[in-house]
């Protein structure tokens, strides 16, 4: 992991339906589209756009993100996104037709090829036939600082 940029949050969407924050930090800080967004308790989201000062960064529990994700043991894959509200990560594709278990632990894949491996993501905490939810690791109402990162 390449750590680009520790930086503090000037703002957050008021919108319900859109989860994205603003930060003090942009292309003059060498930030740019799709580098992640990392706390000290894990994913927090992706950049989505950058000026020259600040960049807007899509949330991991906003529901038009997408976050490929597996558990401790690699033995599951899936794509995760946030509910409605917010509160959750839900589903949205889940590998061949394995299932995570209740109280598995979350991590970035890697997949994507923009979030880092193995960063802490969330907990499942309801198992059906079709999805599953997880409770984020981030709590999104007391962000305070962020650190950009990239994989290159």
């Amino acid at each position: 992991i390449n750590v680009i940029k520790t930086t503090t949050i000037l703002s957050k969407t008021p919108d319900i339906y859109a989860k994205s924050i603003f930060i003090r930090a942009g292309s003059d800080h060498g930030i740019s589209e799709d580098f992640a967004a990392i706390n000290e308790r894990g994913l927090v989201g992706k950049v989505i756009s950058a000026s020259e000062k600040n960049s807007r960064i899509i949330l991991i529990n906003d529901q038009n993100s997408s976050v490929p994700v597996t558990t401790m043991s690699k033995n599951f894959f899936a794509i995760i996104k946030g509910t409605t509200d917010g509160k959750y990560l839900t589903s949205s594709f889940m590998k061949e037709e394995k299932r995570p278990k209740i109280g598995d632990v979350l991590l970035t894949s890697g997949n994507a090829g923009i979030f880092p491996q193995d960063i802490l993501v969330g907990k499942v905490i309801k198992v059906s036939e079709d999805s599953f939810l997880a409770l984020p690791y981030v709590d999104f109402n007391n962000l305070e600082f962020v650190q950009i990162v990239n994989i290159k």
